[in-house]
């Protein structure tokens, strides 16, 4: 995933803009601003300032940059954090707004099928073996349980709920699946939470972006398990 991003970042040099702090981005650019609504994320999951990069704690949807102060914008699975199409499109707005002309904004972002998945045949999936890590588990569940509802949005406690309805012993799941037990537990973060994810499908997403962005379209951001739900939205400031 970083090393496409870093490609389509190499015709547009200079200053970046990332969307959350994600740790494996803050090196992309030698020029880089890292902004997070979460001082917890800011304080414990950014590797730390440089005199190339910043991190800083704010909002997306309210961020007061110099207009045209950015080559690029970077994020990964940033959208999804978003509510679908409000907040979307006026996330995408202030981008614009920070972007030079001709700047790009490049972003890895989950898409939803355009057939939905059932939790049914997600279960069957995962006792069959066909499901290599439990991350990519969680996604597609999230996934098709929003797609069962008909709407973007899926809190993630509803993911936890549904998937300890599915598998009532986590020992026999790590025994027939093969995932590693820790990572299976990691589910509990869930339960009680009010974070929720929002998944979109293709024509959904390209819908709201385009009205804001030139020529919006996907590229594969790599080979890894899930990759084909997960592409780079790239996109340019008129």
């Amino acid at each position: 995933m970083v090393a496409a991003i870093k490609q389509q970042l190499i015709q547009h040099p200079g200053r970046v803009l990332l969307l959350g702090v994600t740790p494996e981005l803050a090196d992309v650019a030698t020029e880089l601003v890292a902004i997070d609504v979460n001082d917890s994320m800011v304080a414990h999951i950014w590797p730390g300032n440089t005199a190339g990069r910043t991190a800083m704690a704010g909002d997306w949807r309210n961020t007061n940059f110099r207009p045209a102060s950015f080559a690029a914008c970077v994020g990964d699975i940033s959208l999804g954090a978003l509510s679908f199409p409000d907040d979307t499109t006026l996330v995408c707005r202030r981008i614009v707004e920070a972007l030079r002309p001709g700047g790009r904004l490049v972003c890895r972002v989950f898409l939803l099928p355009d057939t939905p998945e059932s939790v049914a045949g997600l279960r069957d999936a995962a006792m069959a073996r066909s499901i290599k890590n439990f991350h990519a588990f969680k996604i597609r569940l999230g996934m098709a349980l929003a797609g069962s509802q008909g709407r973007p949005s899926i809190g993630v406690d509803a993911i936890y709920r549904a998937f300890t309805g599915l598998f009532n012993d986590r020992d026999e799941l790590t025994r027939v699946t093969g995932w590693d037990r820790g990572h299976i537990d990691t589910i509990d973060f869930y339960s009680g939470s009010s974070t929720a994810f929002h998944f979109t499908t293709r024509h959904q997403l390209l819908s709201v972006v385009s009205k804001v962005f030139k020529d919006p379209h996907f590229v594969s951001s790599g080979t890894y398990e899930l990759a084909e739900r997960s592409p780079l939205l790239v996109a340019e400031r008129e």
